[in-house]
């Protein structure tokens, strides 16, 4: 029986060599500027670990606050309903998460649920399905109606190349 030895041995050499000697992989660049971060990773959906940085920057803010109601956030005297941001090609974007799910990507499963199949059932001249029926952890792609005793997509919500409702995200940079 031959030994793995050689073999795990070329291994480790092959690691070395493509680690510079170290033996560890190369480090994974960081960010605590936004706007850095972007034009590193291009278009990503949210921060991720490459961004060390905690909170949101004021410049950010300021795309929906005045300066007196983020000093009113910072002094907790101002509820804080929350600023997301993400990468798109290079620029930031945010939203405004105010009191619902808007920021996050939507719900496009063009299947009703069954607590829509019912509600219909129920109240077929409804002449829209209310959220309370539809779901509310996530903003839907459409507006139901009742069609008769079945639902149907009424109107399809506008997104954008990722996906998300274009109308709730800007375009932010310092001034």
């Amino acid at each position: 029986m031959r030994s793995a030895l050689p073999i795990v041995a070329g291994i480790v050499t092959g690691l070395a060599i493509l680690t510079g000697g170290t033996g560890v992989s190369p480090q994974t660049p960081s960010f605590a500027d936004p706007q850095a971060y972007c034009r590193a990773v291009g278009t990503i959906d949210g921060p991720d670990r490459r961004f060390t940085a905690s909170g949101v920057p004021d410049w950010i803010r300021a795309a929906f606050f005045t300066p007196d109601q983020i000093a009113a956030l910072k002094a907790g005297r101002q509820p804080d309903y929350g600023i997301a941001w993400r990468c798109v090609g290079g620029d930031v974007l945010a939203c405004q998460n105010a009191q619902t799910p808007s920021c996050m990507k939507p719900d496009t499963d063009r299947t009703p649920t069954a607590a829509m199949r019912e509600f219909s059932r129920r109240d077929s001249s409804s002449p829209v399905i209310p959220r309370v029926v539809t779901g509310t952890e996530r903003m839907l792609a459409y507006d139901w109606v009742c069609r008769g005793a079945e639902p149907a997509i009424a109107k399809q919500t506008p997104l954008d190349a990722q996906g998300f409702v274009a109308a709730d995200w800007r375009r932010v940079s310092p001034k």
